[in-house]
């Protein structure tokens, strides 16, 4: 059980244990940063719940449980910027019939942070008090978004960053990354094995990771650019160009699942239902991977100034960017302090970019605040 699941040592052996004694709840919520893969975890724990196997791995219950098509593991996923009622009430209905195989029916929700007031109480009479044969597998990136009424009827399990040792282990059996490597990309992940295994898998991405730096540390310094676009301006065109390969890759992938379900289904209205809902869901990829693209960027350059801010502190020794040591010898202009307030200028901007604001906007924002800091130091 979890074998595909990196880390995450405590949340293990606290439902191997559950398993072991027999002592399910039937309703948890899986809590804790972003990037954890807390609904792939989720996602195994219904697996195991409905193979008569106890989660062997091997025989069609679990393989139709891990392909999602066992009639007694349900997702639900968000179909627009909240769940809506809509959603819910399907669900609802179906609690009362018993399952078809298993010993229970699993429902995985995840982000639960999107159920709206009105989607939340109509989900919550049902954890309060669900048919014995039901367990709930909630997850959320923000345990202080999700409804009170909704935390207090589940069992929280919370999920914690990766250690460095843990995600270097993770890329060198996953992805063959070689010690160096998975050691720098481990501190830039910064404990999200999501992101992680997103630096790793990206063939561009030491070569925009140069890119991002080099503009970075051109805008710390208060560099304008020679003959070519500001730095403020080239750092948004990286981002703008990663951006658009990602809307390509869902639209490929888009296009290549349509064909599939085109021939799987020959009842047009069956077609045009599931199309309806692998667009809705190519949709919502666009907008995640673009926000986490930005996040990365808005992360690389806070590695930047966190390193200039370990150097003039007379500490470098704990660099992220350890390779670009000399470059931020070098780069240091200022005192601890001055790096110190840059830094605090970057939360706002990595709490709007969780909430979608424009992420142009907002870096562009962040660009125009640290002029301001530089100018009056």
């Amino acid at each position: 059980m979890f074998s595909g699941i990196p880390g995450q040592a405590q949340p293990k052996a606290f439902f191997e244990r559950a398993f072991r004694e027999g002592t399910l709840a039937h309703a948890y919520l899986l809590a804790g940063p972003e990037g954890l893969a807390k609904t792939e975890f989720a996602r195994e724990l219904g697996a195991a719940l409905v193979s008569r196997c106890g989660d062997c791995g091997a025989c069609p219950d679990c393989e139709r449980a891990r392909a999602g098509l066992h009639p007694d593991l349900h997702l639900l996923e968000r179909e627009g910027d909240v769940y809506r009622v809509a959603q819910i009430e399907p669900l609802i209905a179906d609690l009362s019939l018993k399952p078809f195989s298993a010993a229970h029916r699993v429902w995985v929700i995840p982000e639960v942070e999107y159920l709206n007031p009105e989607s939340a109480n109509k989900l919550l009479k049902s954890i309060e008090e669900p048919p014995p044969h039901v367990i709930f597998l909630l997850v959320t990136d923000r345990l202080d978004r999700v409804l009170p009424t909704i935390v207090s009827r589940c069992q929280v399990v919370e999920f914690r960053p990766l250690s460095d040792g843990e995600v270097v282990g993770y890329l060198a059996e996953r992805y063959q990354v070689d010690q160096v490597a998975a050691e720098a990309l481990a501190r830039l992940s910064l404990g999200s094995v999501e992101r992680a295994a997103r630096l790793a898998a990206d063939a561009a991405g030491p070569r925009r990771r140069e890119e991002y730096l080099r503009y970075a540390a051109a805008i710390v310094a208060g560099s304008r650019g020679s003959g070519g676009p500001a730095p403020d301006e080239a750092f948004l065109g990286v981002l703008a160009r990663e951006q658009a390969e990602i809307a390509a890759q869902v639209e490929e992938d888009l296009r290549r699942r349509v064909a599939e379900l085109e021939r799987q289904f020959q009842d047009k209205k069956d077609l045009e239902w599931h199309v309806d809902q692998v667009e809705a869901r190519a949709k919502r990829e666009t907008v995640r991977r673009s926000r986490l693209a930005a996040q990365d960027a808005l992360d690389l350059l806070v590695s930047w100034v966190r390193d200039l801010w370990v150097v003039a502190s007379g500490a470098d020794d704990v660099l992220w960017n350890s390779d670009h040591r000399d470059a931020l010898v070098g780069a240091v202009a200022a005192t601890p302090e001055h790096y110190a307030r840059l830094l605090g200028l970057t939360a706002k901007t990595r709490k709007d970019l969780y909430l979608n604001v424009d992420q142009k906007l907002a870096l562009q924002a962040m660009f125009a605040r640290f002029e301001e800091v530089s100018s009056s130091a």
